[in-house]
């Protein structure tokens, strides 16, 4: 028995990354494969596998709920991006110069807001817009959405810029005001170049967290609807566009995955030849 338990332990410690990243992406690849069956008359996807069919794909740009979902979170995307981005850039640069519990106060606040619930923070929002957007006559939509997504996107923005912001050398801004650069061309020209990797991670980040989120949207929507929630709110079945717009985003995921690790061994490989 002790033998057996030896072997198997073994046994596991060989194979269990292989298992966990089997139990990841299995799904992954049952989404795929199940874009390609039919739907049902409710518009569900078709859990039998049969003939390779692409005819969810050709319904899906064909359906209305999705294409509208889908351009109202493009719209939220484009709009509450920038903004998050803004003011989080904003938030560092000011940081950089000012004193240590000015930023860990910052700093502590914009992780309490991450590690926050979201329906906390959802409840906190619909009290706001209760007291100071509903008596000025508006009521819950598309502007309530973009506040709250810039209010909780932000954050992330801060928590993942700052540390790059730190690492940025006071001689250039120095040396850039001895050039006659004004404080906004020098914050253009050598601030914002030093964020740039950190910048685009932002972005990333933000995109995924808009494009994600169902709580808080919820909350605070009215009956102005994301991607998000035509998603979450298909509870009758699972609808086939629904399916296949995952497996469009599985795949296309793939792919990117795969060219940036071409990219970057293609990149190793001209490094190591020039040493």
């Amino acid at each position: 028995m002790k033998h057996f338990l030896k072997k198997f332990a073994n046994g596991l410690k060989r194979w269990y990354i292989l298992l966990v990243l089997l139990a990841i992406y299995i799904p992954l690849v049952l989404i795929i494969i199940l874009s390609f069956n039919g739907e049902t008359t409710r518009g569900n996807i078709k859990l039998n596998f049969d003939v390779p069919t692409f005819v969810n794909y050709i319904n899906l740009f064909h359906n209305d709920q999705f294409i509208n979902s889908l351009l109202n979170s493009l719209l939220l995307g484009a709009i509450v991006t920038p903004f998050s981005l803004l003011f989080g850039v904003l938030a560092c640069s000011g940081l950089w110069k000012s004193r240590q519990s000015t930023k860990n106060f910052v700093l502590n606040i914009s992780r309490f807001s991450i590690m926050s619930p979201e329906v906390i923070t959802g409840i906190s929002l619909v009290l706001l817009f209760s007291a100071a957007w509903i008596p000025l006559g508006f009521h819950f939509g598309f502007f309530t959405v973009v506040l709250s997504h810039i209010s909780f996107c932000t954050p992330y923005v801060i928590i993942t810029v700052y540390p790059r912001m730190m690492k940025l050398n006071n001689n250039l801004v120095l040396a850039s005001y001895d050039l006659g650069y004004s404080k906004m061309k020098t914050f253009l020209k050598v601030i914002v170049p030093h964020l740039l990797p950190s910048i685009f991670t932002s972005a990333v980040i933000v995109i995924a967290m808009s494009w994600d989120d169902f709580i808080i949207t919820n909350m605070v929507n009215g009956s102005w609807q994301t991607l998000g929630i035509a998603i979450y709110m298909t509870r009758k079945g699972i609808k086939a566009w629904v399916i296949t717009f995952g497996a469009i985003l599985t795949i296309i995921t793939v792919l990117v995955m795969f060219f940036t690790t071409i990219v970057k061994s293609k990149g190793f490989k001209h490094i190591k030849r020039k040493k």
